[in-house]
């Protein structure tokens, strides 16, 4: 019970009454944590079928550190400190400088603070900017966090179709827009799970249920994440050939085939993870998918040089992104392996 490091304790079983166990706790770590006879200790059973030892002071103890913005060459390196300390769990990040003033820190960190959500700036001390958390992150659950995250992408697919069809460029800046709420997402996310790994008992706020659980949480955003970033690729391919691709009328019908045609993909992988169907996941694995690229460049005869680089990368982001589909359809697999069903009966 005590640090890294430390020597391991062990105490004996007592009898008390005919139906409670009990043991004696280490005074040093009593002592340590200011309690007293009469104090109530939350008592929870971990995933790996040990006890965690709670008391209330621990589980309210907000954490805080200190950066010294004289020791960053720029501004966009403290801003990264800011955001790491965001990601591991921090909820007071105090800024100090001695050649800056805390307006001047808080009008060069106020675009990275934007994009970390629950924090904002704060002037609780004169002599230094601070900048604090303002969320309650136990009240989200992981599963609610993956629909937002899913929804997202899913909009960034239907605009990148009204966009081939429509020649709308505003929607590249929205769906450029998008993404960054993604990785906004993101990071609560991995704030989240940081925060997990080191107060297991925020794993029943976060609905955390099995080992395979917590590895797919982590997992899934960062393939959203990847998966957003090749759809805004083709977003910005489509828009430097679309003038070409409108030029032949074949071209653009299947071009269009094609991204209907990974948009639905995209729709029955999520689906697969979301409602663990183990059907849909398996055949989504078990496809043998070929765009036909090659062979419709064959059927059209398209010699122009643009059209064919634009296929050939078109034909590139969508390999990318369907490999990105099969992960998540594993992901649904190894929950539903873990889930109660007629396939797969969980033994103690």
């Amino acid at each position: 019970m005590g640090g890294e490091g430390s020597e391991r304790v062990f105490r004996r079983l007592q009898v008390v009454g005919k139906a409670s166990y009990s043991i004696s706790l280490p005074k040093q770590w009593v002592l340590s944590r200011g309690l007293k006879p009469g104090d109530f200790i939350e008592v929870s059973e971990t995933l790996d079928g040990s006890l965690r030892l709670s008391p209330p002071e621990a589980r309210l103890k907000r954490s805080s550190c200190r950066i010294n913005a004289d020791l960053c060459k720029d501004g966009d390196r403290l801003g990264r400190l800011l955001a790491a300390g965001y990601r591991i769990g921090y909820d007071f990040i105090s800024v100090i400088s001695s050649k800056a003033s805390p307006s001047e820190l808080a009008r060069a960190l106020e675009k990275t603070v934007s994009r970390l959500p629950g924090f904002e700036l704060s002037y609780e001390k004169p002599s230094e900017l601070v900048v604090r958390n303002v969320l309650d992150y136990s009240r989200f659950s992981i599963d609610d966090l993956v629909k937002r995250c899913y929804l997202i992408a899913s909009e960034i697919f239907n605009n990148l179709t009204h966009f081939l069809e429509r020649g709308r460029y505003d929607l590249i800046r929205y769906v450029e827009t998008l993404r960054d709420r993604l990785s906004e997402l993101c990071q609560l996310h991995t704030r989240l799970m940081i925060a997990y790994l080191r107060r297991r008992e925020l794993g029943r706020h976060l609905k955390l249920r099995s080992p395979a659980h917590i590895y797919s949480s982590i997992a899934i955003p960062i393939l959203i994440k990847g998966l957003a970033d090749n759809l805004l690729s083709l977003v910005k391919v489509v828009a430097r050939f679309r003038k070409k691709l409108w030029a032949s009328p074949q071209t653009y019908e299947f071009v269009r085939k094609v991204l209907e045609r990974l948009s639905d993909s995209f729709d029955k992988a999520f689906n697969a993870y979301l409602s663990l169907d183990f059907d849909q996941a398996n055949r989504m694995l078990g496809e043998q998918v070929s765009w036909g690229f090659g062979e419709e460049l064959a059927k059209m005869g398209i010699k122009d040089k643009a059209l064919v680089e634009f296929l050939s990368r078109l034909d590139t982001l969508c390999g990318q992104i369907h490999s990105i589909l099969r992960e998540i359809s594993q992901l649904a697999l190894d929950l539903f392996v873990e889930s109660s069903s007629p396939v797969c009966a969980v033994g103690e």
